[in-house]
């Protein structure tokens, strides 16, 4: 899965071999470069599964709340809180391209991944050591985010990007030149899909359209980029997830599903094991 938690967090996380269930809290929304009737075609066989929704009319402008798209929207919310979307606008090169950065970053030796490691002063950086639900992930991962002047060509360091949860680190440019601008550019892609999405759900409440703007705003929003790697399983135990069932925090994940992985799963809330 190639998640990314935007607008209040923010995440892309990519996976190889994983097995990750969501328990939505906050809504969570799957950008995909598939067709609708391809994605609709390989759900077929299940009772129910999430929603695939086309994003086209939010691109064409001119919704009200009794738009068919937001009514689409609020009752993939109210029912799953997890649906698919196409034609969201995202360039399919740049995704291609974080993708390609990303496996770089991965493949890198542990010696200079542990440069950026995490720290007590630092929640921004690599990791191989995160838990959920008290159990340690199979996972590592690296997380970057908004500063308060979102002025991407300051240095990192840059006290004026300081933010209560640290600063935001790269791997050296000379390893991957390209990492960080293709990392920034796709993440102001999706804090765009984000944005329209907000106002999705702002209609979707019988709300104006900009009504979540004010706090969505550039400077103003949280948002994380997470990029997480989900290698292949080699230990003995049998029940060991790359990730363990959770609800992502915040107000919205937008997450890019790797092709080749298949085994993302959400909780149907009308299901055998109750769900919500």
């Amino acid at each position: 899965a190639h998640s990314l938690t935007l607008a209040t967090p923010t995440r892309v996380a990519m996976s190889h071999a994983c097995a990750a269930r969501h328990s939505c809290s906050s809504v969570v929304a799957v950008i995909s470069h598939r067709g609708r009737a391809a994605l609709l075609r390989r759900f077929s066989s299940a009772a129910r599964a999430p929603p695939v929704i086309d994003l086209s009319p939010l691109r064409d402008g001119g919704l009200s709340s009794s738009s068919p798209l937001v009514r689409e929207v609020a009752d993939a919310c109210e029912q799953w809180g997890f649906f698919q979307v196409v034609n969201h606008g995202v360039d399919e090169d740049l995704c291609a391209r974080a993708e390609e950065q990303q496996r770089a970053f991965f493949a890198l030796p542990m010696e200079v991944k542990e440069c950026m490691r995490r720290s007590a002063d630092n929640s921004r950086g690599w990791y191989n050591d995160e838990l959920t639900k008290q159990r340690r992930d199979w996972k590592e991962g690296l997380d970057f985010g908004s500063t308060p002047p979102m002025d991407w060509s300051l240095a990192d360091a840059d006290a004026r990007n300081g933010t209560l949860d640290g600063y935001n680190r790269f791997p050296p440019a000379d390893l991957l030149p390209s990492f960080r601008p293709t990392m920034l550019e796709y993440y102001d892609a999706l804090a765009g899909v984000a944005t329209g999405l907000a106002r999705l759900f702002s209609l979707g409440l019988g709300m104006p359209a900009d009504f979540f703007e004010p706090y969505l705003r550039r400077t103003q929003h949280t948002s994380y980029l997470r990029l997480n790697y989900y290698a292949p399983y080699t230990g003995e135990d049998p029940t060991q997830l790359c990730i363990s069932p959770h609800k992502d925090a915040g107000f919205l994940t937008v997450l890019r599903q790797d092709v080749g992985c298949h085994s993302l799963q959400v909780r149907d809330r009308q299901g055998p094991d109750g769900g919500g």
